[in-house]
């Protein structure tokens, strides 16, 4: 569908931001040809671990028209999620993004009023119900919303916030929401790279598109020599088999005996934290409350989990990092209740017990 006019365009930059998107771009559809070799690479190399859904996935993250096959076109957002606290290095620590909601669900509600907007707004409008977000999974088809594709033609469109077999980090990049770091996360020139991706497939032909922007990392090293585990091989390559936050979410088995967690017990921010593009001249606090420290509080539970003191939703308070001893007395159902709603749920009660007990015997 060719759309010239500028104003749908406008209109998603206007209700993306409306809905806290810090950043909307746009990305003409090509096959990822470079982006898909260097994947490639990474795989043949081992570096994603046991990670075998990105294998699986691999032909549709470098061609997105075996997901939508009159895909035109890719929006990419992205949205802030740093709050203003720091660590706690004598405490376990968890990383940031997993300090308040579930951002998958918070950003596919999100997602799906975008999407509604870019239906009303489109000129042809759709004759049935068709957002469709996915969750990646075995047949890679767990909508948030059930409906058919319409027969007619009109306005189509596939919404991921990281959960899709789309190679995110390439997509933002081609549409100007910033630059890959040597970390290999995306760095926003004005918010850092405490963002979250999201991506709208559609097959909507604008006619202007953005561009990559500078790649502003430099001769800086920061990254690379602060990981705990050297998980950075390379500029712009980290190996799964050594990274902290690997083996504390995704790996479902024993954490190698020379990995040191380094007080880590769910994901891991250091090579992030140590950007200069993440110092308090770039951090901004994220205006969706959602992602505040969840406190335990919030289910009845006395210690909080994260600082501040947080009541979701309410304004920040008092309050501390909960202790190993703290943490390691949440029973298994105490822990689904606590993450129900949380990132922190994917590490499953066996690896929190697992990650807890491995910072308790290397310190």
């Amino acid at each position: 569908m060719n759309i010239t006019s500028q104003n749908i365009k406008s209109a998603i930059i206007t209700k993306a931001k409306e809905l806290g998107f810090i950043k909307a771009g746009f990305a003409k559809y090509e096959v990822l040809e470079t982006e898909s070799s260097r994947l490639r690479k990474w795989l043949d190399e081992g570096k994603q671990a046991d990670m075998e859904w990105i294998e699986r996935g691999f032909d549709k993250r470098k061609d997105i028209r075996l997901i939508m096959p009159d895909a035109k076109s890719v929006i990419s957002l992205a949205f802030n999620y740093y709050t203003p606290f720091e660590h706690d290095e004598t405490k376990p620590k968890v990383s940031r993004y997993a300090w308040g909601r579930d951002y998958h669900k918070v950003l596919k509600k999100k997602l799906k009023e975008l999407c509604r907007c870019i239906e009303e707004t489109s000129p042809n409008p759709l004759l049935g119900p068709q957002d469709d977000v996915h969750k990646e999974g075995a047949k890679d088809s767990l909508p948030l919303t059930k409906g058919e594709w319409p027969k007619a033609e009109g306005v189509r469109f596939k919404a991921y916030v990281d959960d899709g077999p789309v190679i995110d980090k390439a997509w933002a990049v081609r549409a100007g929401i910033g630059w890959m770091g040597k970390h290999t996360n995306i760095i926003n020139p004005e918010y850092g790279s405490w963002i979250f991706l999201c991506e709208i497939i559609t097959n909507i032909e604008f006619d202007s598109y953005d561009k990559p922007i500078e790649d502003l990392c430099g001769s800086c090293t920061l990254c690379i020599s602060a990981c705990p585990t050297g998980a950075i091989t390379d500029e712009y390559v980290v190996d799964s088999n050594k990274c902290i936050s690997y083996q504390t979410i995704e790996n479902r088995g024993d954490i190698p005996a020379e990995i040191d967690l380094d007080g880590w017990v769910f994901g891991c921010d250091v090579c992030q934290d140590v950007c200069p593009f993440n110092s308090p001249k770039y951090n901004k606090v994220t205006n969706e409350p959602a992602f505040y420290p969840l406190a335990l509080s919030d289910i009845n539970v006395k210690t909080p989990l994260y600082p501040p003191f947080i009541q979701r939703g309410e304004e920040r308070s008092g309050g501390e990092f909960a202790t190993k001893t703290e943490l390691e007395s949440i029973t298994e159902e105490q822990f689904n209740i606590i993450f129900a709603d949380s990132p922190i749920k994917r590490t499953k009660f066996k690896g929190w017990k697992r990650n807890l007990n491995r910072i308790k015997n290397e310190h």
